[in-house]
């Protein structure tokens, strides 16, 4: 069975004071925002759209304080008119205003005030306009009281309560934000966001304090959970738009291409790979026993379960729960649970975890090509290793590509520039994948402080593989297959033209 795509945004906000950009989060004591730089609003949201934001998040800073503001409609119209989806919220007192922001093109507005003063006002509104057209957004107290005008409590309302009043009303989707009254970014408040979701029903996005990439995964791999906003982060610098929205759409891809992937793991052609990478790598590994391993990106591990079972001790570090947790059933299933331990973190921020001269060996199979950021996520993933300790890295091959081009998909004249295509879609997951020569990562790597030991070509000779003759005869083919190909993938001109490339470097 198909396991279904979920559904997760994420949101640059644009909080809006006098039609100008402002930082909200440097003074939330005070009803006189904060004036940012002079940044053009719509060259904000433009640059968003470039990097693939498919939603913004608008808010009139100053209508949120005073009723009496006015609504830049013109300005909300231009903004609507670029391809991508709003949702706009920030005082929206009663029917004229929502009229008007929905003339103006918003696909989503957001009712604060009015859903807690009025929800006869909400459910005309509803059945008017559609409840697709409508999101509860609540800003609470870190205890969970809902907070109003000028962030002040609501005669002790809670956030739940509000939100079940509104999903019985219809509205379905709920922008959750905690009050930070010292305005820094210490982190979202998840666990009542995913409180919300699970009690209320509603699709819960997580509003306010994001801090940085793992954030967002954090918000992601909880149910209920459909997006994050992300503006202070975003203006401080910690972290961009291109950056978040491309590790979410990667996260995505994995998750949503776990049952293809899983189904992969178990092919002749992958099992043949893992085999000959192991050979590979254990030629610069004179005895495994003891040794402390990284296995960056390496989800259920299985590229690491034949060193941890010739007795060294392996870590490894993956952002997806659900691959962790196939993890720990196949240890378990090994008897391995003493000697591999997973950790859900962001492999961009392994020294979190990790000091430096932890590992005597860093693995790091299929995951570069996944980053635009490689040199940083690979920087990143090799310092917590050992002077002396090993590097394996698997990459896709860039010379093998224009071997396994489908002509029948493209014109002539197109075809000859594919040859410097430098990425390419993934053969299992919904992603494109960077491509890497030989040359250019050993350069690479020795300018890092590394003595390339050896490079090797997996999967040398054409992706369809013979079938086994009869069910018993497969191990006999898969052995036939190793030793020819262990031939090939030390050979050049063989290896050069390998589907794979394994570059196995000593740390200086």
């Amino acid at each position: 069975m198909t396991t279904p795509v979920r559904n997760f945004e994420i949101l640059p906000a644009l909080h809006l004071s006098q039609s100008r950009l402002v930082d909200l989060a440097a003074d939330t004591t005070s009803s006189k925002p904060v004036l940012d730089d002079d940044t053009d609003q719509l060259a904000a949201a433009r640059h968003a759209i470039e990097h693939g934001a498919q939603w913004l998040h608008v808010v009139n800073v100053d209508a949120s304080f005073d009723p009496h503001a006015q609504h830049n409609w013109a300005l909300l119209e231009q903004l609507c008119q670029l391809p991508v989806k709003v949702q706009y919220g920030g005082g929206i007192g009663g029917t004229e205003n929502i009229d008007k922001a929905i003339s103006a093109g918003v696909s989503r507005v957001l009712l604060n005030t009015l859903a807690i003063t009025s929800p006869e006002i909400v459910s005309e509104a509803i059945i008017k306009h559609g409840r697709e057209r409508f999101a509860l957004a609540i800003t609470a107290s870190s205890d969970g009281v809902v907070l109003g005008r000028d962030w002040a409590a609501v005669g002790g309302l809670n956030a739940l309560t509000l939100a079940v009043q509104m999903y019985q009303l219809g509205i379905t989707t709920l922008v959750h934000t905690r009050l930070q009254p010292d305005g820094t970014m210490s982190g979202t408040d998840l666990d009542n966001s995913r409180e919300l979701a699970e009690l209320s029903g509603m699709d819960v996005i997580v509003g306010g304090e994001v801090r940085n990439l793992e954030d967002v995964v954090a918000c992601y791999n909880q149910p209920g959970i459909t997006g994050v906003l992300i503006g202070k982060a975003l203006q401080a610098g910690t972290f961009g738009i291109g950056d978040a929205l491309d590790e979410t759409r990667a996260t995505l891809a994995f998750e949503s291409g776990m049952p293809r992937w899983k189904e992969e793991q178990q092919t002749l052609r992958v099992r043949l790979r893992r085999r000959l990478s192991h050979t590979f790598l254990m030629r610069h590994v004179s005895d495994s026993s003891g040794l402390r391993v990284l296995d960056a990106g390496g989800g259920n591990g299985l590229a690491s379960l034949p060193i941890a079972e010739s007795g060294a001790n392996v870590d490894v570090v993956d952002r997806s729960m659900a691959m962790l947790h196939d993890l720990e059933t196949t240890a378990e299933a090994s008897g391995l649970q003493d000697r591999i331990s997973g950790h859900a973190h962001d492999i961009r921020n392994i020294h979190e975890l990790f000091g430096t001269d932890t590992f005597d060996l860093v693995i790091c199979h299929n995951v570069i090509q996944y980053s635009p950021a490689w040199e940083t996520l690979l920087v990143s993933m090799s310092e917590p290793l050992k002077a002396g300790g090993l590097l394996s890295l698997i990459v896709r091959n860039w010379y093998s590509e224009p071997y396994r081009i489908n002509v029948d998909s493209h014109t002539a004249e197109e075809l000859p520039t594919l040859l410097e295509r430098t990425r390419g879609p993934s053969r299992v997951f919904d992603a494109d994948v960077l491509f890497f020569s030989a040359s250019f990562l050993q350069e690479w790597l020795q300018n890092q402080g590394f003595d390339v030991l050896g490079d090797y070509g997996l999967l040398c000779r054409t992706d369809e593989l013979p079938e086994a003759e009869s069910p018993g005869g497969e191990q006999n083919l898969l052995d036939k297959l190793h030793a020819l190909e262990t031939a090939m993938g030390e050979r050049a001109p063989y290896k050069q033209t390998a589907h794979f490339l394994q570059i196995v470097a000593r740390k200086r």
